[in-house]
């Protein structure tokens, strides 16, 4: 993997399962310890104390990173599956329509390599309220949604543990998912190949960031089984990687690309709106 850089704006951040996961691997977050002074003639009094203050985010990504270590895969030479997971590169946003309302969850979807060159699909799954650089509101809210959202809901929350849906094996739900990050919000009888912006529900995307993730589900397609450059126009879809982001970190400025500005509703979409770059 490349080199992280040392600074960058973060465009996710679960403070809720950074800290769980912080305590599973036993790094401790927000303590530390304090000295003060307390001057009583005619003697000094030097006390240390716990301090309370919050560490920042790049500090507590670095102490996570380096407990994990071997555990967070990178190159995913490793075989699946994988507790964590990280990575750089191009980061698609979007949000996810499930059982609540459009704007609640958001998903991300990575197109990743293995050692052996394969390809490996990472699509995660959210809050917006964690998202930075995008607002609810801001995707057009039309189009295709799945069926399978439910099922991608129940997965989230046993984490992997429960499937009681209709895709009853590992497989066919990580092809669900995959199904829901390159088709949701599409429109029948439209080409949104290679133009995610005309696509209801995509949010943008950073094209250059770091991003670390806890895994729920991480699963090897059978080529036997599975064609899907003629459905999804993903010839060379090998592995799928399900779970929940911790943090996405833009690694350079003017990286955050946003589909939707200045125009709402369909009218966005008639007009063919093509990205707009932000900082």
């Amino acid at each position: 993997m490349a080199r992280r850089a040392a600074a960058g704006r973060y465009r996710y951040w679960s403070g809720r399962r950074v800290r769980a996961v912080a305590e599973e691997v036993g790094v401790a977050l927000d303590r530390g310890w304090r000295w003060s002074f307390t001057l009583s003639l005619p003697m000094t009094q030097l006390q240390l104390g716990e301090g309370t203050g919050a560490q920042n985010r790049l500090i507590t990504e670095e102490r996570i990173i380096k407990k994990l270590g071997p555990l967070a895969a990178t190159a995913f030479d490793r075989p699946a599956p994988v507790g964590y997971a990280q990575g750089i590169g191009h980061v698609e946003f979007a949000e996810f329509v499930g059982s609540y309302a459009a704007n609640e969850a958001v998903l991300c979807h990575v197109r990743a390599r293995c050692g052996e060159g394969r390809s490996v699909d990472v699509v995660l799954f959210g809050s917006m309220e964690n998202v930075e650089g995008f607002r609810s509101g801001d995707a057009i809210d039309g189009g295709w949604v799945s069926s399978a959202a439910p099922a991608i809901e129940e997965l989230l929350r046993s984490r992997g543990a429960e499937n009681t849906s209709q895709w009853d094996d590992d497989e066919s739900l990580a092809v669900e998912a995959l199904k829901i990050a390159v088709q949701q919000g599409k429109l029948f009888g439209q080409d949104h190949e290679g133009r995610p912006w005309t696509r209801g529900y995509t949010l943008g995307n950073d094209r250059q960031a770091h991003w670390c993730a806890e895994v729920y589900a991480d699963v090897v397609l059978d080529d036997d089984r599975w064609d899907l450059e003629g459905e999804l126009g993903l010839a060379d879809a090998h592995r799928i990687v399900i779970g929940a982001p911790l943090w996405i970190r833009a690694l350079q400025r003017d990286t955050l690309v946003r589909y939707q500005q200045g125009a709402t509703g369909r009218f966005r979409r008639l007009l063919g709106r093509r990205p707009a770059s932000a900082l």
